[in-house]
């Protein structure tokens, strides 16, 4: 079969490319210091670019393997004065209601408990959720292993108690055994047998283990409900749906539900995320600059070498190359690099998404998404490479493709380097470079001044030395108060005799810096003041001096006043500056329709919602995170409302791991049954919920400035070094007609930052400018004075460093050897 033209035009050139491609390829492998510095710049880039991509694709893109992932929503409770925001709760006689709203799908049910799992060692506590027998169908998620639950496993009747574990606790408590299914296990007082294992990023919940149940018609007993809407249904028809249910439900519950509260309709990940899906996307932007300033980076070095290879284009035009055939070589020298460098990029990448993805802020994302580098990342990378290396290939090609063959047959490069054209683009690349890099200085500055500002942050307590653990021991089928407050201050005194132990307290619901339990109250001191709230905490006597918190006015409670359940109370500085106008509230009182619910499992003191009397005055603690104020706070006795969980917050005197381990193992010896249920130092703490996303994104945003900056020093060196060796000659005959050698260094100097001092004002503008859209949180200030021109004076002095070899060796030229030089 004879080829026709067209075939052998594809043959041509595919011939040429690999003729082009064995040429760059030996190119490449003379000027190894050129490959590395390019291919370097490049993977840099687009390994930092890979890397934050992956995590943005996970879970902001592709977050949740549910089914119609995208109709599914929370219901969130807003009110007018307060900053705070809770889910909606219902009861099970309320759940109909929401199954009857037109825009409604689904709905189903959750409980999540903390609960023993019984076995041959010591109990262990697991997160168990009770949830409405339609949740499989609900999520559409089949599971691993074994089946899904549905209406005809609700215990009761002929069915036995049945449970899903998920899979990472299947994993990590039974090594994935596949003999799992038909097992039994044992939570708390109930027997259940495992039908099934969820898949791996099924985690709704971050239960353990799931359990179908019918939830029992108990006015008190609340529980979260998950919405799917209709295909189509709008999110303000679905909230005007509710409100009114709503509304009812605040005058038939009003302890229950904050009065006068708005109905507001979130995504999954609205709810997860809490504002950190911008700081994530300003952090991909910052990624993106860090990649624009490679390519400009590589753009400077392709030029150079292009211009040094002037004579050899001319040579070729000369016997007949084209124009189209020296742009594809030089673009075919272009892609390969760009190529060669995406493939080091994804390396990088791949070693990064893990450290990336383990140093992301605890509950800041969704714990389905799967973080990795996917094929949709991947084609990213490729895209990536070949934009990039037709992006700083193209102008080089363009450029040098048509010499001037006369011309240069005729002169040195040398003097026609000088021109100029070539000065100008220079300049430009190297101030697209210092703008981009100012850019990412101010940003990097704002985010890790933010984070300072927040770790400095007085917080009321002292942290140091200072854990907690939570405990809990089997449910009681009748709760009794007397039990739980002897049992709560045994393990009191037992944590406190450990050696090591300064003090042992315990606090039901208030672990600073986070908030208590924020609720309505009622101050004799003010009864006109309008819709008074304050956050409620169960602590026990001691808790202030364990925290170091200091008695301002009265007394603390006694340990005699807490084992009964004294009426009495303290509040904090906040407390009066809000309702006393700063006046003495010692011997007023307060009280709380709030310490009237009644909890499944848990007992009361008699008459809770009583009159306490107020003994003392404390100084304000954080308890309402570090970056909002301080609320007003009511202090009473843990023994109010008690139940078998028990938070015991501990200072040691040094070892604080080692203590811990001590206080656990005595606690074990006190009670075996007893379950350790979480144990954290507050460093810990403090680190993962306080000021984790502000250390994070400072981390990288600073990070990745360090590396723009290394890359625009880099690039600005190269240039300078290129401009010496270029204007060597003129550089000899002014030394030689009588310049001064600090003559010639000035006018190398000049040249040079006069070009960075432009970019870096214009950095300078558009960061002001984009300053609402470089903030990565509240508290980063991008268009802080003192931030920028530090960042500005910074970028200034790398720059200047930059140069300083370049011009010693203009500065060391000899002017002889310099004017003999062609």
């Amino acid at each position: 079969m004879t080829a026709t033209p067209r075939d052998e035009r594809i043959l041509s050139f595919f011939a040429s490319l690999i003729q082009d491609t064995a040429y760059v390829l030996r190119k490449l492998l003379k000027s190894p210091g050129f490959a590395i510095v390019v291919i370097g710049s490049l993977a840099l880039g687009i390994g930092a670019s890979v890397a934050v991509f992956s995590v943005i694709r996970a879970v902001l893109l592709d977050p949740y393997p549910y089914k119609d992932a995208d109709r599914m929503v929370h219901v969130e409770l807003t009110q007018k004065d307060s900053a705070q925001q809770n889910l909606l709760s219902v009861t099970a006689t309320e759940y109909p209601d929401l199954l009857r709203l037109p825009s409604v799908d689904d709905v189903f049910l959750m409980d999540n408990r903390m609960q023993a799992l019984h076995g041959n060692t010591m109990p262990v506590s697991v997160v168990a959720g009770f949830y409405s027998p339609n949740l499989f169908t609900y999520l559409g998620v089949p599971p691993l292993l074994g089946r899904e639950f549905t209406q005809a496993d609700v215990a009761g009747g002929n069915a036995n108690p049945v449970a899903v574990l998920s899979y990472l606790f299947w994993k990590k408590r039974y090594g994935g055994r596949l003999d799992i299914l038909g097992k039994t296990i044992q939570l708390d007082q109930a027997t259940y047998t495992v039908i099934g294992v969820a898949s791996p990023r099924f985690t709704w919940g971050d239960s353990d283990v799931y359990i179908p149940a019918t939830f029992k018609a108990d006015p008190h007993y609340y529980l979260t409900p998950f919405l799917k809407l209709k295909r189509g249904a709008a999110f303000a028809a679905v909230a005007a749906e509710l409100q009114p249910l709503v509304n009812s439900y605040a005058k038939l519950d009003p302890n229950n539900y904050p009065q006068n509260a708005k109905v507001a309709i979130k995504t999954l990940n609205e709810e997860v995320m809490k504002g950190f899906k911008s700081p994530l996307l300003t952090l991909f932007a910052a990624v993106l600059l860090l990649l624009l300033i490679g390519c400009a980076n590589v753009s400077i070095l392709m030029l150079a070498r292009a211009t040094n290879r002037q004579h050899e284009f001319a040579v070729r035009a000369s016997v007949g190359a084209t124009r189209a055939r020296i742009i594809r070589q030089l673009l075919t020298e272009a892609v390969i690099l760009s190529l060669v460098g995406a493939g080091a990029g994804v390396s990088i990448a791949y070693k990064c998404v893990d450290l990336l993805a383990a140093t992301l802020p605890q509950n800041s994302f969704p714990h389905e998404a799967a973080i990795h580098v996917s094929g949709t990342v991947l084609l990213f990378a490729i895209g990536t490479a070949l934009l990039t290396g037709l992006l700083f290939g193209s102008s080089p090609a363009w450029q040098f493709s048509r010499p001037d063959v006369s011309a240069l047959m005729q002169s040195s490069s040398t003097k026609l380097a000088g021109n100029v054209r070539g000065r100008n683009f220079h300049r430009m690349l190297i101030a697209g470079q210092v703008i981009f890099t100012m850019v990412m200085l101010a940003g990097s500055g704002a985010a890790v001044r933010a984070f300072l500002t927040l770790y400095h942050t007085p917080m009321g307590f002292d942290p140091d030395h200072l854990f907690y653990i939570n405990t809990g021991e089997p449910r009681e089928a009748s709760p009794n108060w007397q039990h739980f407050q002897v049992m709560q201050e045994s393990i009191r005194q037992a944590a406190e005799s450990t050696p090591g132990v300064i003090s042992a307290s315990i606090s039901d619901n208030w672990v600073p810096p986070f908030q208590g339990y924020f609720t309505k109250i009622s101050f004799s001191g003010n009864p006109t003041l309008t819709n008074p709230q304050a956050s409620l905490a169960l602590i026990s006597f001691n808790m202030f001096s364990t925290l170091r918190i200091p008695l301002l006015s009265g007394r603390f409670y006694t340990q005699a006043e807490t084992a009964r359940g004294a009426h009495v109370a303290l509040v904090n500085r906040a407390f009066v500056k809000q309702f006393a106008r700063g006046g003495d509230v010692i011997g007023r009182s307060v009280r709380s329709p709030g310490l009237k619910l009644d909890i499944p499992d848990a007992a009361s003191v008699a008459n809770p919602d009583g009159w306490l009397q107020i003994i003392g005055v404390v100084d304000d603690a954080r308890n309402n995170g570090l970056d909002m104020p301080v609320q007003p706070a009511v202090y009473l006795p843990d023994t109010f409302i008690l139940g078998p969980h028990a938070s015991l917050v501990i200072r040691a005197r040094s070892d604080t791991k080692g203590t811990m381990r001590d206080v656990e193992a005595k606690l074990h010896r006190l009670n075996s049954q007893l379950v350790i249920e979480e144990e954290h130092d507050f460093k810990w703490l403090l680190e993962t919920q306080a000021w984790g996303r502000e250390r994070f994104l400072a981390s990288l945003f600073g990070l990745f400035a360090s590396l723009a900056l290394t890359l625009s020093a880099a690039g600005i060196y190269s240039v300078v070094s290129y401009t010496v060796s270029q204007r060597t000659r003129e550089l000899g005959v002014r030394m030689a007609l009588g310049a001064q050698r600090i003559g010639v260094v000035r006018l190398v100097l000049e040249s040079s930052l006069e070009t960075v001092s432009l970019g870096a004002i214009a950095g300078l503008i558009l960061s002001f400018l984009a300053g609402k859209f470089l903030a990565t949180s509240p508290h980063a200030n991008v268009r802080d004075p003192a931030m920028l021109l530090a960042a500005a004076g910074v970028l200034l002095l790398v720059s200047a460093i930059a140069c300083l070899y370049p011009v010693w060796r203009a500065a060391s030229i000899n002017p002889m050897e310099a004017i003999r030089t062609d």
